[in-house]
């Protein structure tokens, strides 16, 4: 197998989840780039056509998070094999797939296979709870096989990958919230740390530039002494609401691989 590098963004790990488990079917070594880590965004990262690389995002609304500079933008291919990725919270995935395909297929990369995974929703820990479970591994036992043997045949670069979507992309959305710390914060900067985006104050870690915020809650579900919260009844609301649609129901993985 060619060298295989697991390239992600995941605030909450679950997308992370699905792309290393992945990864790790391909090759028994397996190098990671963290997108989530700010950092690792502002640099180029180039891959050639020894290379595989795993993309993986979670989808926010139907769409990829949209941040400032993009996430996979900076990742450079040359004719490189590449499995697509998103994670969802039992929703949709709408345009994400294709969003994803579409930004790094233009960067040079050739999708060979793509899939859509289920990871516990942002805003309700009730909704996709403890997924990946042990059907979601055997989908990805199962997904990972066909890859391998798509690389078998040799003919991967002939085919064409289609996945589900629509153009335009769906419209973003902008929440009407977004978390904040409240007077038990004792300001350890965990929430500075895993924030993504930038948008908690080092000064203030009890305060969230709303600007920047794309509700991810990474600070909330990692902070060590639960000060971080989304408060408001406009949050309650859509909570309520996905959980009345959604927890009734069970979404399967959805794969797809080249013809």
């Amino acid at each position: 197998m060619k060298k295989v590098t697991a390239v992600y963004f995941s605030p909450t790990k679950g997308t992370q989840a699905y792309v290393t488990e992945i990864a790790r079917r391909l090759s028994a070594k397996v190098c990671t780039i963290d997108l989530t880590v700010p950092e690792n965004r502002s640099r180029e990262y180039t891959f050639g056509p020894d290379d595989v690389v795993i993309f993986g995002a979670p989808v926010y609304a139907g769409r990829l998070p949209q941040i400032e500079g993009g996430i996979f933008e900076k990742i450079k291919g040359c004719d490189t094999p590449a499995v697509f990725n998103v994670s969802y919270g039992n929703r949709e995935f709408d345009d994400a797939l294709l969003e994803e395909k579409e930004i790094c297929e233009a960067n040079g990369f050739i999708g060979i296979a793509a899939g859509a995974w289920l990871a516990p929703h942002t805003f309700s820990d009730r909704i996709a709870a403890g997924r990946p479970d042990d059907s979601d591994l055997r989908a990805v036992d199962e997904f990972a096989a066909g890859i391998l043997e798509i690389m078998k045949r040799g003919d991967w670069k002939k085919g064409e990958l289609k996945v589900p979507g629509n153009h335009p992309y769906r419209d973003t959305m902008v929440m009407p919230f977004c978390p904040a710390g409240d007077e038990t914060c004792t300001e350890c900067g965990k929430c500075v740390q895993v924030c993504p985006v930038g948008a908690v104050s080092r000064e203030n870690p009890r305060e969230t530039d709303a600007g920047k915020c794309i509700d991810c809650l990474a600070c909330v579900k990692n902070c060590p002494e639960h000060s971080r919260k989304v408060y408001g009844p406009q949050f309650e609301a859509l909570k309520e609401r996905l959980e009345h649609n959604l927890l009734s129901v069970r979404k399967e993985p959805a794969t797809f691989k080249i013809k």
